[in-house]
């Protein structure tokens, strides 16, 4: 691992920072607003690690929050993303590790969203962790073995409510993945066997321990379909649940459809989880820049699960942040079903992105249901060579609650300019809004920002 370490080529930027916020509810609460001016002091650094055998990214930023008017407030906030992977032994044993510990807003229902600042009502800092062993084989071009286990922690502290048993739990989760695929001797048909067994115990919550045999096939018809089918077995032990209901056999079948290089559909239809479900992925590349993907999924997941799944590198190797979710974070044992969008690309100077989501959940350990929706969209704009524009918003919506009182809608939107100064010294003004109508009133919310900041980097 010494010579990895020396082999990669690292780059190293720290830097220092200095803003100036107003907000009109420093508090950020639901009446009463209270306005405050809000300096802050920040340091922080970036790194990456590029080598044959291992790479590195992570950012790391702590800031201290100083309130003119309310002291009580003043406090620190961090926040770190870190994402790396390691070839051990060549070809075949390999590290992942993600850390994520970030400042997040939620409601009564889980919801995070806008703000890191210290002091403010409904925040909490969420810890996610997740390292990743596993071993590759190559079957002489036949097949490819892998075995793998994770081990995944999501916490929370910090928590500061007004509302009554509203905090997240923690939770813990072990397991173990066994995969056999087809290898490069398969040219047309593709097949995989897999087996995966977990256990997530939750402080306070319910706990779900689960396997899953499952066997997948794929027979093309011609260039541009494919036949498919799946098969196996769920065996659920969840606490307070009817695990009978949703174990057992399970298939489906469907087609792939690959119409031209750009276009790609996959669509099942069976049953499993005690009911019928659908399962379907379609990717469509726009350009060699932008492409827009969909997906509806069929699943049982117990507490953290959202935040443990996610990853902190999207499909460009950039670092984003898996602590918020676009159904908001629950702690109890539920079938979901989600069907998501999403697009992105780049253009001359413009960068843009679009997510969005239905997400329907059926309680398991008591009689209840739940359907959010939700849109985040963001577009950047290098004005000039030192000018950059940055406009970002989004909408979600609890529309059938898990408990009474608990509907609620929420939008977001801020917009900034950037201006660099010197390559090293760079300058920015923003303008955010923030507003939460909640059923129940005690969760509503209003909050409108404006900052002035400044960074250098060394």
């Amino acid at each position: 691992m010494a010579g990895n370490l020396q082999a990669a080529e690292w780059i190293f930027n720290p830097y220092i920072g200095m803003s100036e916020t107003y907000t009109d509810n420093a508090y950020g609460t639901a009446s009463d607003e209270q306005d405050d001016a809000i300096t802050t002091l920040r340091a922080g650094f970036e790194v990456e690690g590029i080598g044959r055998r291992l790479q590195l990214r992570a950012a790391y930023d702590v800031g201290y929050n100083v309130y003119a008017r309310f002291s009580e407030l003043n406090g620190f906030d961090h926040n770190l993303l870190a994402s790396g992977n390691a070839e051990l032994i060549s070809d075949n044993l390999f590290l992942e590790t993600d850390v994520a510990l970030t400042e997040e807003r939620y409601s009564s229902d889980g919801t995070t969203a806008y703000s890191d600042r210290s002091g403010t009502g409904d925040n909490t800092r969420v810890l996610n962790t997740r390292i990743s062993p596993y071993y590759q084989h190559d079957f002489g071009g036949y097949a490819t073995g892998i075995i793998r286990y994770t081990h995944s922690m999501v916490s929370f502290t910090n928590t500061n409510s007004r509302i009554s048993g509203s905090e997240p739990n923690d939770s813990d989760t072990n397991r173990i993945d066994l995969t056999l695929q087809s290898g490069r001797e398969f040219s047309r048909t593709k097949w995989a066997v897999e087996a995966f067994a977990f256990d997530n115990q939750v402080d306070n919550g319910d706990d779900l321990k689960r396997s899953t045999m499952k066997a997948d096939g794929q027979v093309p018809i011609n260039r541009y379909v494919a036949l498919l089918a799946s098969g196996g077995w769920d065996e659920f032990d969840g606490d307070n649940i009817n695990n009978d209901k949703i174990s057992g056999a399970f298939y489906g079948a469907g087609v792939r459809l690959t119409p031209g290089p750009r276009t790609d559909l996959s669509l099942q239809v069976g049953h499993r989880f005690g009911g019928g479900v659908v399962d379907a992925d379609f990717t469509y590349l726009i350009s060699s820049e932008a492409r827009f993907i969909a997906g509806y999924h069929v699943d049982v997941a117990g507490s953290g699960s959202s935040f443990a799944n996610a990853r902190i590198l999207d499909q460009n190797g950039d670092l984003v942040n898996p602590n918020t979710f676009a159904g908001g974070y629950s702690d109890s044992i539920a079938k979901t079903k989600t069907f998501s969008m999403g697009l992105s690309g780049e253009k001359g100077r413009n960068s843009y992105s679009a997510t969005a989501s239905y997400i329907t959940r059926k309680f398991l350990s008591y009689s209840a249901d739940e359907s959010v929706a939700s849109f985040d969209g963001s577009f950047t704009r290098q004005l000039s060579r030192r000018l950059g524009w940055d406009l970002g918003g989004g909408y979600s919506e609890i529309i059938d609650a898990q408990s009474a009182g608990g509907k609620e809608k929420a939008f977001y939107g801020q917009t900034g300019l950037s201006y660099q100064f010197t390559p090293t010294f760079i300058g920015s003004l923003a303008y955010g809004h923030y507003n939460r109508d909640s059923e129940n009133n005690v969760d509503s919310l209003r909050e409108n920002t404006v900052s002035i900041s400044v960074r250098k980097e060394f």
